[in-house]
């Protein structure tokens, strides 16, 4: 089989992603950079030094791990993950505080100062997590900017004080590569108190108002001959129409949304990956076996664009195969999909399985938490540039959507998966914006199934809130997704 899975990609759906990170790579800055560039940060913001308060009791904290499942996550509060032994460090993005503790006991309190802005590759990720790597120093490669008394916690992820430029200059209150930075002065604090190896709590939740569920007009869901098929909405949970929603499957080519949510949160964006020149073609042309180096976020374009199977296996192999693979069932554990299994990074093997509800949970994070990745469907065509200057052209496959609300999503396709796809929808009912997930396994033809099955839940759905629709009637006791 060929390295681009263009058997399918011919018929679905357009997508990009566009990715940075500027919070990663390696380096020490010199002595006197340090020195000079101390007396040029922003004043310290004064650090809150709590008195000891009385031991909590949580006597689950101990088993909260990055495997718990993120519904459990979001319903969460901080009290409720600290656990009784040991040091714990929990960073608040709502109220932006960085607590830590110490055998249950509150030890000190430091304002947050920036956060990884909402919707873009650099979100910070909520979850549980535990302190890798200390750095008295740490330098961007990408963002050429030094990060002091740097703690990495998780992939591209860390905690550490005021960036500053390699000349001592301060970087500007508005830069943000995804990390959770302090002042200076707290940082060092915080770098002093933690070991490798503390744990962290990234505690985040979705300042969004509760939206009503929708009621569905009188028209029946359309015939469809996928055999596996599930129609829900991402901000309620409610399942609208499906058919063996829980039955496991081959998902094929669907499996590249989870490898490059994994590969945009634990490999170093700025780190170089060679691949074969025949790979950034479509169809590939393996007789062109030059090296090419490019930049990790390069490489998520023809993954997604091209669906190029090399390029999934390219971002697996220089992370380590096992441990990425790895990293993707744990990821899917997170995402409480129970049912899913990873067994490479591309979708090719018949053991990446998985089930309507599952995907709908991936779907609903890509949604809340990586919006970025599912914004891939507007972008036909990206350059990207390797290390010796030679360009590319990357051409997405995939054919126009023949309806608009669709925002973003995944297809595929091998032998024993058949057609698949993941698709999230936006769309207007009355006043308010819906997002509904529309996911179809093992099908003759994905790409007419999740047309007619969008077709109907736009123009059936109808928003209950308004005025107009009190005659609407009470909405129907849909069966809902824990999320």
């Amino acid at each position: 089989m060929s390295s681009l899975d263009h058997s399918f990609d011919w018929k679905g759906f357009s997508f990009f992603l566009n990715l940075a990170a500027l919070c990663l790579a390696v380096g020490m800055g010199g002595h006197y950079a340090w020195t000079y560039a101390k007396t040029l940060m922003p004043s310290a913001p004064t650090t809150l030094v709590a008195e000891t308060v009385p031991h909590i009791e949580k006597t689950s904290a101990a088993t909260l791990s990055s495997t718990t499942p993120q519904r459990i996550i979001n319903s969460l509060t901080i009290a409720d993950t600290i656990p009784e032994t040991g040091k714990f460090i929990a960073a608040d993005l709502v109220a932006m505080k960085l607590s830590t503790y110490e055998n249950g006991q509150l030890v000190a309190e430091y304002p947050i100062l920036k956060k990884g802005r909402p919707g873009t590759p650099w979100e910070t990720p909520s979850g549980f997590y535990a302190i890798q790597t200390k750095e008295q120093i740490h330098f961007s490669t990408i963002g050429h900017v030094y990060m002091p008394y740097s703690m990495q916690f998780y992939g591209n992820y860390f905690i550490h004080g005021w960036t500053y430029y390699p000349d001592g200059t301060p970087v500007s209150a508005s830069f943000s590569g995804g990390c959770i930075k302090v002042s200076t002065d707290d940082a060092e604090k915080i770098f002093a108190f933690a070991d490798v190896g503390t744990k962290v709590f990234v505690y985040d939740t979705k300042q969004t108002e509760t939206l009503p569920s929708l009621t569905l007009k009188s028209t029946s869901p359309p015939p469809i001959a996928a055999p596996a098929y599930l129609v829900a909405d991402i901000d309620t949970g409610d399942v609208f129409t499906e058919q063996h929603a829980g039955d496991v499957r081959p998902i094929a080519s669907v499996t590249k949304l989870m490898t490059a949510l994994v590969a945009n949160e634990i490999i170093s964006l700025d780190k170089k990956v060679t691949v074969e020149e025949g790979y950034l073609v479509n169809p590939p042309n393996p007789a062109s076996t030059a090296q090419k180096s490019f930049l990790v976020d390069d490489l998520f374009y023809p993954l997604l664009m091209q669906s190029s199977n090399a390029i999934a296996d390219s971002l697996a192999s220089y992370y380590g195969k096992h441990g990425f693979i790895n990293w993707m069932n744990t990821t899917a554990q997170a995402l409480d999909m129970v049912s899913t299994h990873f067994a490479d990074a591309s979708g090719i093997l018949p053991d990446n399985t998985s089930t309507p509800d599952d995907l709908f949970r991936l779907a609903t994070y890509l949604s809340n938490k990586k919006s970025f990745v599912l914004a891939i469907t507007r972008t036909q065509t990206k350059t990207i540039t390797a290390d010796d200057g030679s360009t590319y052209s990357i051409q997405n496959v995939n054919a126009p959507a023949d309806f608009s609300p669709f925002d973003g999503g995944k297809v595929g396709h091998t032998s024993a998966a058949a057609d698949t796809m993941v698709s999230v929808l936006s769309f207007k009912a009355g006043t308010s914006t819906r997002r509904v997930a529309v996911i179809v396994l093992g099908s003759d033809n994905q790409a007419r199934d999740t047309a007619e099955l969008a077709r109907w839940i736009t123009s059936t759905a109808i928003d209950t809130s308004e005025a107009a629709c009190v005659s609407c009637g009470t909405p129907p006791q849909y069966r809902k997704i824990q999320l």
